[in-house]
């Protein structure tokens, strides 16, 4: 059994690309460390803060809750809150409102659920089957993703919060990286920084990722270790995303080459470094949807777009 490199006792935790083994007292003050200098170096919260939690239910949204929760015992000025939208996937949604429920009243913590079906009058699985029958072009994510955002943001600002945090990990942050190039979405890439640059909008919460450094496993286990681990139960729609074989080939070249995601962050960061000083780096100025209201790059936001194509546009 390995021990820990600071006090010998039994490790729980490998850290390959730094070679250190940490036993569960070391490993959680390791993890403190770690989120902590990435909220300074980002800059992430000021001293007065309503932050908003999105939460889903699962490990890492549920460890980031927890962990901010605690931080938030040592800054008299935050004020933490969580947010959970509900889709409506049938299986799986229900299970992981368990688990947020259950993790938001042990912290007592204040909470927000919404729902695709109070807000847009459908579920998510609804909605696919609605865009199926009409021969739109869009995979579940999509439709998932911006509604997804767009309620999120006009969630949080309602509870009144002035910033949003979500649970985006190193290992979410490399694969959305190498996606949008597989794709050639370069445009999307700044948005992949640890703090949203924009948009320009009264409307608009700024966003924040608290576990930017922080590696997937490490985020599982701090889960595990304070009794965050939820019932495991992947989303339905999951497989027809290519993220899942980008996730499976970036795990087996950091098996092998310990580091490569790290590697992976430091070439992000350095492409949004090179497209911001060109003056693609932030979103700059942005208007208001002429049908919501909310913020949007053009004349009618996103969600709005597709609700207009999937003829929902009037069942708010």
């Amino acid at each position: 059994m390995a021990r820990c490199s600071l006090c010998d006792r039994p490790a729980v935790y490998l850290s390959k690309a730094g070679g250190k083994a940490y036993c569960e007292h070391h490993f959680l003050r390791y993890f403190d460390r770690k989120a902590r200098r990435t909220i300074r170096r980002y800059c992430m919260f000021r001293e007065r803060e309503n932050i908003v939690v999105a939460v889903s239910g699962g490990k890492d949204s549920l460890a980031l809750l927890h962990y901010l929760y605690r931080l938030s015992r040592r800054v008299p000025g935050w004020r933490i809150m969580a947010l959970l939208i509900d889709e409506g996937i049938k299986g799986y949604r229900e299970i992981t409102i368990k688990d947020f429920l259950r993790v938001a009243n042990e912290l007592g913590v204040e909470y927000r659920i919404v729902r695709f079906k109070d807000e847009f009058g459908y579920t998510l699985d609804e909605i696919i089957e609605i865009g199926r029958k009409r021969g739109l072009p869009y995979q579940p994510c999509s439709y998932c993703g911006v509604f997804r955002r767009y309620l999120l943001n006009k969630a949080a600002r309602e509870m009144g919060g002035t910033v949003l945090a979500t649970a985006h990990n190193l290992d979410d942050i490399v694969q959305t990286y190498l996606l949008n190039i597989i794709q050639n979405n370069w445009d999307k890439i700044p948005k992949l920084a640890p703090v949203s640059k924009g948009p320009s909008h009264p409307r608009f919460i700024r966003r924040v990722k608290p576990f930017y450094e922080i590696l997937e496993k490490e985020t599982t286990l701090y889960a595990i270790l304070n009794n965050l681990y939820p019932e495991f139960i992947e989303c339905p729609y999951a497989v027809h995303s290519v993220r899942w074989s980008i996730r499976r080939h970036i795990n087996e070249l950091e098996e092998k080459h310990p580091g490569t995601k790290y590697s992976l962050l430091r070439s992000l960061l350095r492409i949004i470094e090179i497209l911001d000083r060109y003056g693609y780096g932030g979103e700059g100025e942005i208007g208001t949807c002429s049908i919501c209201g909310e913020p949007a790059a053009h004349d009618i936001c996103r969600a709005c777009l597709f609700r207009r194509e999937l003829g929902i546009l009037d069942n708010r």
